[in-house]
């Protein structure tokens, strides 16, 4: 009412000074404040096009997910969480905007024939490797999407991909390319080495509280515990619920009678016949010349005359005379009433009939062979009734309680206790478990997912339910979390004095390492006398490949690291071992040719040097667009530093 006599007094002048003064704090605060929220939303800007927060956030546990769901248990929430993995995710984010800029620059676009061939070809759209409309509606439905958002989105992947694919396609290797690649890829290089074992157990000296504190100060990244969760949850399973008491006989026979044929085959008789075709509307004079001729028909058949020569002769029946009349193995159904009785009534005694008019014309019946019905009886049937009828009234108390379920979860999402004593139902626990999962229900993706899931780690809130596959499901809460933490240090110490054992064991094996290699290179001694004086025996590889995996894999990419030895020289080197060092002597190096007429690995070679080159280009093309581009990059909206 203030309002409204406001309005009706102030105009004018008057009304336009007022405004004015409003204005004025918008004009200096308001607006500036939208400008500043909208630049603390943005990650990136890439030219003109923004990346908020929101869309890297989404895309970011997207990309998550997907490892998640990937990877399994060797998913290490570590690995892709964090400033560095973040970052890099922004970077593609960045790249892919820019590529996406370039080719709607360049105006590239895919018909909707392409769109729709692509999309036919999607295995998970197929129903026995054909594309299947109601799978398809029915796929996109699950994921939240209509088939306009999804060609959407494909056509633009389409385009997306057409410039990256393009160079892929037209990327090639020169011929000097190909053999300098062939020479380095199939190089063997022959060579003897020692290896000196590093043997923590032979370390006897005792370590200092200075020493085991020293190394827990410079390590205690590795001495971090997980973060990890106690889950108290609500489960329920269709399969556990008994369904209740059987069904009256009553019930149970009513419902066989409904559904006989899924347990009752029914005779089948295989026909031959022939037609003789009337049309609508023929007159009395065309009908029965018709059934003379059938009748005929029907007397010659009788008579022994073969009856599939007959057919094939005289029946109107175009589809059936070129097989001699043969209809195959008919049910009861199948056929028009008339033809249908006058075929049951045939025995094999017995097995022309006389002429039956239908519909279609006069028909010669042939009875070829008869299968008898087969199945099982009510008495037969009779478990599997029951069992089903308890499986469906396990589904609907299922249902039941799943409602009830969330109906009181929803109305006090910080408990489950009200619905443990309101349904009957038991609290059970699980964990602590951490982000890669753990035992029991804590293995399963989904629910780790949920555990560590905003809603429920941060606002304490019961999660929504969690599909556990067809009738099961369960709602939890975390009921203890704890966060990453340095273990206390009298907690590790025994781990501290064995690394610091085998650090010990790897400086005094390197430091006899470097011993025999100071006395190969001074010429004192030579492999032979080196391996006798330490006891250790030597290896030998003759013309060894890159791939090889003796002596050792570590040893051998190590040997392939050294430098070429002067020609007629040995080299002489350290190289790391699994568990040590090893002395080497590299005699010769054999730069790799492939045998004359070796056409299929040359090919092979040929497409790795292609494919390299094509992913050289692809990442020189996008280096000239950032050069090109200007990219702005907001870490601290980011949180994380560059």
């Amino acid at each position: 009412m203030v309002l409204q006599t406001i309005r009706e007094k102030i105009t004018g002048i008057m009304a336009f000074f007022i405004l004015g003064i409003i204005a004025i704090p918008f004009a200096f605060v308001g607006v500036n404040s939208y400008f500043q929220a909208s630049i603390i939303n943005l990650v990136a800007l890439v030219n003109d096009q923004e990346i908020t927060f929101n869309d890297f956030n989404q895309s970011f546990l997207n990309y998550r997910r997907r490892m998640q769901s990937l990877m399994g248990n060797r998913f290490d929430p570590m690995q892709f969480d964090g400033p560095v993995a973040r970052r890099e995710h922004l970077d593609n984010m960045i790249d892919e905007a820019l590529l996406a800029q370039a080719v709607n620059n360049i105006g590239f676009d895919v018909d909707n024939e392409r769109l729709a061939e692509r999309i036919r070809n999607i295995s998970s759209f197929q129903v026995d490797g054909v594309f299947n409309a109601d799978v398809y509606a029915s796929r996109l439905q699950t994921q939240g999407l209509s088939p306009q958002q999804f060609e959407r989105e494909m056509r633009a992947q389409i385009v997306l991909n057409q410039l990256p694919q393009g160079i892929a396609a037209s990327s090639f290797g020169t011929q000097t390319e190909l053999e300098e690649f062939i020479a380095l890829q199939e190089q063997t290089r022959s060579f003897r080495i020692i290896v000196i074992p590093a043997v923590a157990d032979e370390i006897t000296e005792e370590f200092s509280d200075e020493d085991v504190g020293a190394w827990y100060q410079e390590h205690q990244a590795d001495f971090q515990s997980e973060e990890r969760v106690t889950i108290e949850y609500i489960e329920l399973d269709a399969a556990t619920f008994t369904g209740g008491e059987e069904p009256d006989e009553e019930f149970l026979r009513n419902r066989f009678e409904q559904q006989k044929g899924r347990f009752i085959t029914p005779e089948q008789r295989q026909v031959s016949h022939i037609l003789i075709e009337l049309t609508p509307g023929a007159d009395d004079v065309s009908r029965e010349t018709a059934r003379q001729q059938a009748q005929d028909l029907t007397d010659r058949a009788r008579a022994g005359e073969d009856f599939a020569a007959l057919a094939s002769e005289h029946s109107d029946d175009l589809g059936s005379s070129q097989l001699g009349g043969d209809l195959g193995w008919v049910e009861p159904g199948f056929m028009v009433e008339a033809f249908e009785d006058a075929m049951y009534e045939l025995t094999l005694e017995n097995p022309v009939s006389d002429p039956v008019q239908t519909g279609f014309g006069w028909h010669v019946i042939k009875l070829r062979a008869i299968e008898e019905s087969t199945g099982m009886n009510f008495e037969q049937a009779r478990s599997i009734l029951v069992t089903e009828y308890q499986e469906e009234e396990a589904e609907r108390e299922f249902l039941d309680l799943a409602d009830k379920l969330v109906d009181i979860v929803y109305e006090d999402p910080t408990t489950l206790e009200a619905a443990s004593l309101d349904l009957g139902i038991e609290i059970k626990q699980e964990g602590p478990f951490s982000r890669s999962g753990g035992e029991g229900i804590g293995a399963n993706p989904e629910v780790v997912r949920t555990a560590f899931s905003d809603l429920v780690l941060l606002q304490g809130s019961v999660s929504d339910p969690v599909d556990l596959g067809t009738n099961h499901l369960l709602m939890l809460r975390v009921s203890e979390h704890r966060p990453a933490a340095i273990r206390p240090l009298e907690d590790v110490r025994e781990e501290i004095i064995g690394q610091l054992r085998q650090q010990r064991a790897s400086a005094a094996a390197r430091a006899q390492a470097d011993e025999m290699l100071a006395s190969l290179d001074s010429s004192e001694a030579d492999l032979d006398s080196l391996s006798e004086q330490s006891g250790l025996e030597i290896q030998l590889a003759e013309n060894a490949k890159r791939r090889n995996f003796v002596p050792d894999p570590q040893i051998v990419a190590g040997v392939f690291k050294l430098e070429a030895p002067l020609e007629g020289e040995p080299l002489n080197a350290v190289v790391e071992a699994p568990d040590g060092f090893a002395v080497v002597v590299l005699e010769s190096v054999t730069d790799g040719s492939l045998d004359e007429g070796a056409v299929l690995a040359e090919q092979q070679f040929r497409r790795q040097v292609a494919n390299a080159n094509a992913s050289y280009e692809a990442w020189a093309l996008l280096r000239q667009l950032r050069e090109l581009s200007d990219v702005q990059v907001f870490d601290e909206n980011l949180g994380v530093s560059r």
